[in-house]
């Protein structure tokens, strides 16, 4: 019975650690009819987390004037990853919907089991300026420009290649979100050892910058004589921390093992962490600008086949969403591994068409399954790339 009891035990407290790491972590309250109030929600964990189930509510739904809004079912975030919910919708479409006050007022954020682990009264913010967390799951502060489903550093590891060779080593991109160039001079970089003590932490060279919206690589794995805190990034995966000058960690990930041609890349560059098989290294990481929308009247979900088919290097393939749901476009290979994420954000109800380009990814001739998730809806059909 105790042994019993024991495994319960760490289950739940395993199951309270990952609701911990779960947090508001950006609220923006001046939205309009074209772009609505929001809140972005935070996984400061090492693991992917299904909200399905969680809730979020203002005083109307504290005082039980109206539903709590409920995140839909399949929602997940990646390790260290970022979720929108809009709040402020129609309640015709959700009955919870709710607007952010422009002057401020209190949010509660609670686990599907209905305890509360996140709840923050936010202040009055102006057109432009949104309330973050610094650094992300951190203390509050007013901050401008917005960061939704980006992370609120404007400085953060990019890209991560762990498979280099003696004459193309280790490295770990930095990306610069903001509109400002920015001087990496006292910035540290490290893996376990610096994290430890073991060894010294990775200094960036003094006098270092990274333009606005750009992208400085430092390479990690060099010989210790040159630098005493050179370190090789682990193939088969470890985490690694950036900190700014002021000894604060501002981003840090565990990355996991990666062949000689993927690497981990946020997408788009400041976004959520995901293993990709186009290496772009000093560069955009890309976007979501593959989608066109068009604002229809969709009264259902439908994934249409792609066209042409088999193709190369292009195809195009359209899906329609009746309203606003969290969508996830995925590619997958004949024995069913993902090898492409497409979209993974919420978008409004209408039709989309997204570009599939094969020179944006590394895969071979042969047949593949693109799957569409969106809310309750999941529907896959197969395509053909013929090189």
């Amino acid at each position: 019975m105790k042994k019993v009891f024991t495994i319960y035990l760490i289950l739940f407290i395993s199951v309270l650690g990952y609701a911990q790491n779960i947090k508001m972590n950006e609220i923006y309250s001046r939205g309009t009819t074209a772009d609505p109030d929001w809140i972005e929600i935070y996984n400061n964990s090492n693991s992917e987390v299904d909200i399905s189930g969680y809730k979020i509510y203002d005083n109307g739904g504290s005082g039980g004037t109206k539903p709590k809004m409920e995140f839909p079912s399949g929602a997940k975030i990646p390790a260290k990853g970022f979720y929108v919910i809009v709040t402020d919708i129609p309640t015709t479409t959700n009955p919870a919907g709710f607007g952010l006050s422009s002057t401020g007022e209190k949010v509660w954020l609670e686990d599907k089991s209905g305890a509360v682990i996140d709840t923050v009264t936010f202040p009055a913010m102006a057109e432009g300026q949104s309330y973050v967390r610094f650094p992300n799951g951190s203390a509050w502060k007013l901050q401008s420009p917005l960061t939704k489903g980006l992370s609120n550093s404007f400085i953060v590891m990019n890209e991560i290649y762990s498979r280099g060779t003696t004459a193309d080593p280790d490295w770990i991109e930095i990306y610069n979100s903001s509109d400002k160039e920015v001087d990496l001079t006292g910035y540290k970089i490290y893996d376990n050892g610096g994290s430890g003590g073991t060894k010294p932490k990775m200094e960036f060279p003094s006098g270092t910058k990274i333009t606005a919206k750009g992208f400085y690589v430092i390479v990690t794995d060099i010989p210790t004589t040159t630098n005493p805190a050179g370190f090789g990034l682990s193939s088969s995966g470890e985490e690694v921390w950036l900190e700014n000058k002021d000894g604060v960690v501002i981003d840090n990930y565990t990355f996991g093992a990666m062949t000689e041609t993927q690497s981990f890349s946020r997408v788009p560059d400041g976004g959520n962490f995901a293993l990709v098989n186009t290496i772009t290294k000093g560069k955009t990481n890309g976007t979501s600008s593959d989608i066109k929308f068009r604002d229809e009247l969709v009264t259902d979900f439908k994934l249409y086949q792609n066209y042409p088919n088999p193709f190369n290097p292009e195809t195009i393939i359209s899906y329609q969403l009746p309203f606003e749901s969290k969508v996830q476009l995925n590619i997958y290979d004949i024995l069913g591994n993902e090898v492409a994420s497409l979209v993974n954000e919420i978008q409004k109800g209408g039709f989309y068409q997204y570009t599939f380009s094969m020179n944006r990814f590394n895969l071979s001739s042969g047949v593949y399954f693109y799957q569409l998730r969106a809310g309750n809806f999941v529907q896959t059909k197969k395509f053909i790339l013929a090189k």
